[in-house]
């Protein structure tokens, strides 16, 4: 316990301020989430308007981290960090006030694109102004911060809903994006020296077989989280005869143990090695899936929610460090960008894939089936070549 600690303390302090902003965005956004199919029910969208509506926010989502990331290189992630967030924000006001499911999926695209610039320039942001030894352990604290929003943001969310309307939590993340906003103004700018890795930019591939494996697995986890996304709130309430309230409390779970367990896992795969942990984080992220579907008492849904959290923060956090360290900083950007646009074609495939087999087959089959696609995105990272062993590097300096 003291050693975590002292690790928390030691967090430079663009990190620190950049895990703050992320806690109050998400706080926002996981009021909302797990309700999102339930208000394009309520609008009378169909199970193909519902993927439709995660799909269209993927697509302008990758479009942006594409485009966001060549610019990152030029310009630097900070602008876009708050550029993002209030592109968001503006579009879950508009949300709010849809009409219709049609307008809804096309509000939806426009909150893709500010999430999409948010999301490469904060991991771009992390990667300037964290130390190379340390990578997934930064990354998973901006993960436990995000969570941290996400504990009571669900229920929140749900309680608003049953107090006023299914429009309310999209007010309140138009809220909380508004501070987030604010806090991103007071971002350090990083200052990264490039002239040591120079030779290895000119001279590397744009995408080796490092990164095409990582994109692969980015892919199919992207994947999953669009089937799942798409899927999971419909069979809770309508099989398992869930109230929203309910939903809401297993993403608090997923929260619970992604506070509790990830920045240690992060610690631990800097420490043994990123691959190893990324390989093994996906079991307890499918088992979830299977125990729903299987219909396991509360007490094991709870458990299996809590391990799949924790998974899920050692999964990105150990990925996001493996790439960070397979790109020179130079083209960092352009790299994120490409990956993680691609990664979003996979929400789409997803979400789509989703729809359809609920739509022609089972719901239980389409929820199941992306379970085990988190696991197959896991499993992919074992193609990797072997770690070496991180050498530690000074902090960037910041400056305002």
């Amino acid at each position: 316990m003291i050693g975590r600690l002292a690790a928390l303390r030691s967090l430079p302090a663009p990190l620190a301020i950049l895990a703050g902003m992320t806690f109050v965005s998400s706080l926002g956004i996981s009021m909302m989430l797990p309700l999102l199919p339930l208000y394009g029910l309520a609008l009378g969208a169909t199970p193909v308007q519902l993927g439709l509506m995660t799909s269209a926010f993927a697509i302008a989502n990758a479009v942006s981290q594409f485009g966001t990331g060549f610019l990152n290189d030029r310009f630097g992630p900070r602008t876009f960090i708050a550029a993002g967030i209030a592109t968001y924000g503006a579009a879950n006001a508009l949300i709010a006030a849809a009409p219709s499911a049609g307008a809804l999926i096309a509000f939806r695209a426009v909150a893709g694109f500010g999430a999409g610039a948010n999301l490469v320039s904060a991991r771009l942001y992390i990667a300037h102004v964290s130390d190379r030894a340390r990578l997934s352990f930064a990354n998973s604290i901006i993960s436990a911060a995000s969570s941290a929003g996400n504990v009571a943001g669900p229920a929140i969310g749900g309680l608003l809903a049953a107090a006023f309307t299914l429009r309310a939590p999209f007010l309140a993340v138009a809220a909380t994006s508004a501070v987030a906003f604010v806090a991103a103004l007071f971002l350090p700018r990083p200052v990264v020296a490039e002239s040591r890795e120079q030779a290895h930019a000119e001279s590397g591939a744009f995408i080796d077989r490092q990164v095409l494996v990582l994109l692969v697995s980015n892919f199919l986890i992207s994947t999953a989280f669009g089937g799942w996304i798409t899927s999971y709130a419909p069979y809770a309430t309508e099989r398992l005869g869930w109230t929203t309230f309910e939903v809401g409390i297993l993403f608090t779970l997923f929260a619970v143990g992604d506070i509790t367990l990830g920045p240690w896992l992060g610690r631990l795969a800097d420490r043994t090695g990123r691959k190893r942990i990324a390989v093994a984080a996906g079991l307890p992220v499918a088992l979830f899936g299977i125990a729903l579907v299987a219909g396991f008492p509360r007490p094991a849904l709870y458990a299996t929610a809590y391990l799949a959290g924790a998974g899920l923060t050692a999964f990105f956090s150990s990925w996001y460090a493996l790439l960070t360290l397979a790109v020179p900083a130079v083209r960092r950007g352009r790299v994120f960008g490409v990956v993680s646009a691609i990664g979003n074609v996979g929400t789409v495939a997803g979400a789509l894939g989703a729809a359809a087999i609920w739509q022609n087959v089972d719901l239980g089959l389409a929820l199941l089936l992306a379970s085990m696609t988190a696991l197959a995105a896991s499993l992919t990272l074992s193609l990797l070549p072997g770690e070496r062993e991180p050498a530690g590097n000074t902090l960037a300096p910041a400056s305002l």
